[in-house]
């Protein structure tokens, strides 16, 4: 595992690894670990920790060899993680669901009213010694069009109704009933990219969904929408988003998420319209916590053969 985990994330719960007699090997590379960090450390490692930024490839898969069980992810998404060679290798693949998916709704929602009342921007001109009440817009009311409707997209509809907002949803996964039941109106997605004031974003990254908000997509969009990402960057054509921003073609974004990180340089930073955070969405004290114990369990049960299936993204 990385340092930052080891000393910010978990350290907590190290000794539920010496406990069960493990000895635990932490990376010196900066975070995030590339595959050349990890390869460094992985020959006859039983486990592989890694968070969202940390890449786990075929190579370091085959780096670690036969003894490797399993690569514990935090959170749900496992983009950056080989999950094909890990099946091939019998690797088990864990994430850790329902840790976060509240955290990740809470700022969801904090985006949505940040963009819509111009919260940051407020904040910023005031302390720039100039009293300048630039008025935003209501929240309340509003349509929200909410893509993928898994545990956070269902967070963000219940937080969404308390705002007595209108809520369209869409995900080919999950049938006009079941949306129906969590106060959902179920919609395919140009149809909810004509109609939202508020389109935020809850897939994961692939072939299906990369590059889903693209220019065709923006162009279906209200003047007024604002596209809100905690999900993962290449949902979004960043080169599209980006142009309809400075057009003034949409009234904004809230980005939690980027195409490359972590970035220290990039042109939304310029943008006024464009509210930007270091894809922090679902990190609290509360919920690291929860992801970090989780993760541990992960991997002791999957070493022990207990692993709960519903942790376990790859049926390893």
């Amino acid at each position: 595992m990385g340092r930052p985990m080891a000393e910010t994330w978990i350290p907590e719960y190290m000794h539920k690894f010496t406990d069960a007699g493990w000895e635990v090997v932490v990376s010196d590379a900066a975070a995030p670990l590339s595959a050349e960090d990890f390869i460094a450390d992985a020959a006859g490692c039983t486990a592989i920790m890694a968070n969202g930024s940390d890449t786990v490839s075929r190579t370091v898969i085959e780096a670690a060899g036969d003894t490797l069980k399993v690569i514990a992810r935090t959170g749900v998404g496992f983009d950056k993680v080989d999950v094909d060679a890990a099946a091939e290798h019998g690797v088990a693949v864990t994430t850790t669901p329902g840790s976060n998916g509240e955290t990740v709704a809470d700022f969801t929602l904090g985006l949505m009213l940040a963009c819509s009342r111009l919260i940051p921007q407020l904040d910023d001109t005031l302390k720039g010694g100039k009293w300048d009440p630039r008025k935003g817009n209501d929240v309340f009311g509003k349509t929200v069009g909410i893509a993928g409707l898994g545990r956070i997209g269902q967070g963000v509809a219940r937080r969404a109704a308390a705002f007595s907002m209108q809520i369209l949803g869409y995900d080919p996964y999950v049938d006009a009933t079941a949306m129906a039941a969590m106060g959902v109106r179920k919609v395919e997605l140009d149809d909810l990219l004509g109609r939202s004031d508020f389109i935020t974003l809850h897939m994961p990254a692939n072939d299906e969904t990369t590059g889903m908000i693209d220019a065709r997509a923006i162009e279906l969009m209200r003047p007024s929408a604002f596209v809100i990402n905690t999900a993962r960057g290449p949902l979004i054509d960043e080169l599209a988003l980006l142009a309809a921003l400075k057009s003034g073609r949409i009234a904004g974004a809230g980005l939690d998420v980027f195409i490359d990180e972590p970035m220290e340089a990039s042109p939304f930073f310029e943008l006024d319209n464009a509210i930007v955070s270091p894809h922090i969405a679902g990190n609290t004290a509360e919920s690291m916590a929860r992801m970090a114990e989780r993760a541990v369990d992960n991997v002791i049960a999957v070493d022990a053969g207990t692993c709960p299936p519903e942790y376990v993204v790859n049926g390893v």
